[in-house]
């Protein structure tokens, strides 16, 4: 298993912006805009030139866009479009922004396992499974060190077999650990775990214990299953 814990740093996510127009009523850049998580696919100068939506469709980037965190040709990327639907399956690019990957931390691996409470709004999978996305919401505040951040990751508890119908569910704790960042107001965030992580340790369904705000210890399940 390798070794992640997200660390949220508390300034603007990169964004790359493909369109600059000003909000219109009518027909404007904003109009009909559709919003969707992808899998963007960077060409050989490094832009996002097609995607593969999470309901599976693919779609042409009008014009290929550039973006900062972008740095490898020929890759793919774990996104939000925000996009205009044109022609086929033709898509005109407004903003896109790179998503939080997580992947799983033994729990070995860390001195001391925290759970600072943490918002969580919703966990799912999209539906070609292959990703279980979370909706985490975070208290935050301005700080005057760049080395004050949340760290947030997923630490495996253990398998269990059910002896029914031999269902697999692999229990993982969300890992938080807020510092001492102050807590002024509520951000939202959105994380992708590639379900190959899971796959690979016998798992076909996911339950997540986090210690929420609201009401305390929270479990929430997802089949991993087609």
């Amino acid at each position: 298993m390798r070794y992640l814990i997200i660390y949220i740093v508390l300034t603007a996510t990169l964004l790359a912006s493909c369109e600059s127009d000003s909000y219109d009523k009518g027909e404007g850049t904003y109009s009909h805009l559709q919003a969707d998580f992808v899998e963007a696919h960077a060409n050989r100068e490094k832009k996002i030139d097609y995607v593969i939506t999470d309901n599976g469709d693919s779609l042409t980037l009008t014009t290929p866009c550039a973006a900062a965190w972008a740095k490898t040709a020929d890759s793919t990327y774990r996104a939000a479009l925000y996009y205009n639907k044109v022609e086929g399956s033709k898509a005109k690019a407004v903003i896109i922004e790179q998503m939080l990957t997580m992947s799983l931390t033994p729990a070995d691996s860390i001195k001391e396992m925290k759970t600072d409470p943490i918002g969580v709004e919703a966990v799912w999978t999209d539906s070609r499974k292959r990703y279980v996305n979370l909706t985490l919401t975070l208290k935050v505040g301005t700080v005057s060190n760049d080395s004050e951040k949340h760290k947030v990751t997923l630490v495996p508890d253990s398998l269990h077999i059910n002896r029914h119908d031999s269902s697999r569910t692999i229990h993982l704790t969300l890992y938080h650990d807020k510092g001492d960042i102050p807590e002024y107001y509520t951000e939202k965030y959105y994380f992708s775990l590639p379900s190959a992580h899971l796959s690979a340790l016998g798992a076909d369904s996911v339950a997540i214990h986090a210690n929420t705000t609201a009401s305390g210890m929270r479990t929430l399940t997802v089949s991993l299953r087609q």
